[in-house]
């Protein structure tokens, strides 16, 4: 082409390399939470393969790429199945669970607007372990959150959910499993009691992908979403336990009649209209055509052998963990785990994992809530092969792991305890000393002590701090 400026490839890429160098390896097995591994290379050069060879189709017009219309009719239908959904399921193909509990949230409010006219705030009524996009989809559609306890398994409490329930609600959410605890909310409890009530009710089972397998194995998890009558939509991440690349989940719906209401589609302008099946418009079709690829070449028996070595792994890990003296909090059939500890201070134990290069996940808890302070794992097929290396080496991380009674008194805590949400502005230049980055960033920072301040602070107290100091480093 003439005219093309000239291109330093070899030094932007470099450039680019150099900053990734820097992060853990995604791919090592090395880390419990956030990545979802096989550890089978095959499948991700196949999955990567996949995506750039559709990496710039764009999904907002099928008429251009056909292709794009098979692929997601055939992905969706795949997920449908797996989960005994009716004949009359429609669903698409979003960028994640965030999204595709986004448009589950949509439709219910429209679906409730159509019954009930527009006046009054609709409320979403689900268990306080629900996923926070559901709240965030909440927030962004003005439909008002009404979060419900749970018991001491961290599943809903069926009475406490259906009390309030009434006339305002458009919907009632689920989880199958959560996120926290991977235990499962007793979905066919509320669905009976819904039965008679205008209410729409959906299952977020974004870290559900594996659970059809699983059962296929003999294991005794419950299956949960359309396959029971009264559930009108489901959401399900491939990118999680169906081990494709991030962006690809599905938002399925019973029938079509549910989702068309939350379609957005405009023709009051002068350019091509605009047809919008789920948020966002275009999009590349890569994650799509990668999701599309690992399902052809692993079948139900190839997921069925994956699932099987995270199953296997599971056992490894809880033996490990139990054995050092930790507790599986809410005894989760799933791959899907939280472990508390007694004595040590898992802040420390996360960071001295951190020194032999593996990743563990602090999920703070919050003592004014009743949540313990836990490490998070998602085992995954990757860790058969790792998981008697982390076993050996839990040994050296609990006896380097400081103890609670060794904790002192934090003054900066302490003085962060007697701040309301309105003051937290004044607090948070001290909390960008404490971080330490470099930069402005949060390279070379010190993040071990945040952890520890979500679980002791109040949860308003957290959230506002979080929202200034991260006002200011991004």
């Amino acid at each position: 082409m003439p005219g093309t400026p000239p291109i330093k490839k070899k030094e932007v890429l470099n450039s680019l390399k150099d900053l990734l160098s820097k992060d853990m390896d995604p791919h090592s097995g090395r880390l419990w939470s956030y990545v979802y591994e096989t550890g089978v290379s095959e499948l991700r050069e196949l999955a990567e393969e996949s995506y750039i060879l559709s990496l710039w189709r764009n999904m907002l017009d099928p008429t251009v790429f056909p292709s794009v219309l098979e692929l997601e009719k055939s992905v969706v239908s795949f997920v449908a199945g797996l989960f005994g959904a009716p004949d009359t399921t429609v669903g698409n193909f979003t960028s994640g669970g965030t999204e595709s509990n986004f448009m589950a949230v949509l439709a219910a409010r429209e679906w409730f607007y159509a019954k009930n006219g527009r006046s009054g705030v609709p409320k979403l009524i689900a268990p306080a372990t629900v996923h926070p996009s559901v709240i965030k989809s909440a927030w962004l559609l003005g439909v008002k959150p009404v979060l419900t306890p749970v018991d001491s398994e961290y599943k809903a409490n069926v009475d406490e959910l259906v009390s309030n329930v009434d006339d305002s609600t458009a919907l009632v959410v689920l989880s199958s499993p959560n996120y926290p605890f991977g235990t499962f909310d007793p979905v066919r409890d509320v669905a009976e009691f819904l039965e008679k009530k205008n209410v729409w009710l959906h299952v977020d089972s974004c870290l559900g992908f594996a659970i059809p397998f699983a059962r296929m194995n003999g294991r005794d998890i419950p299956l949960q979403g359309l396959n029971i009558e009264r559930v009108d939509s489901m959401s399900v991440d491939l990118h999680k336990l169906g081990y494709a690349p991030r962006g690809s989940s599905t938002i399925l719906y019973r029938d079509r009649d549910r989702r068309k209401n939350a379609f957005f589609v405009y023709s009051k302008w002068p350019g091509y209209p605009i047809v919008n099946q789920i948020l966002l418009s275009s999009r590349t079709s890569g994650p799509l055509a990668a999701s599309w690829s690992l399902i052809k070449a692993l079948g139900v028996e190839g997921y069925k052998t994956l699932t099987r070595y995270a199953f296997d792994a599971r056992e490894k890990l809880i033996g490990a963990m139990v054995k050092q003296g930790f507790r599986v909090e809410g005894n989760p059939p799933y791959i899907v785990l939280a472990f508390s500890h007694g004595e040590l201070d898992l802040v420390d134990f996360s960071r001295k994992a951190g020194e032999k290069h593996w990743h563990v996940q602090v999920q703070p808890g919050s003592k004014k809530m009743g949540y313990p302070m836990t490490v998070h794992f998602t085992v995954t097929p990757v860790h058969i092969s790792l998981v008697n290396g982390f076993a050996r080496d839990l040994d050296e991380i609990v006896s380097e792991t400081r103890k609670l009674s060794e904790l002192g008194k934090d003054p900066m805590l302490e003085a962060l305890k007697t701040v309301s949400p309105s003051e937290v502005s004044t607090a948070a230049p001290l909390i960008m000393q404490l971080l330490g980055g470099s930069g402005g960033g949060l390279e070379g920072a010190d993040l071990s002590f945040i952890s520890r301040y979500i679980y002791e602070l109040d949860p308003d107290v957290v959230e506002a701090l979080f929202r200034e100091v991260s006002n200011a480093l991004l």
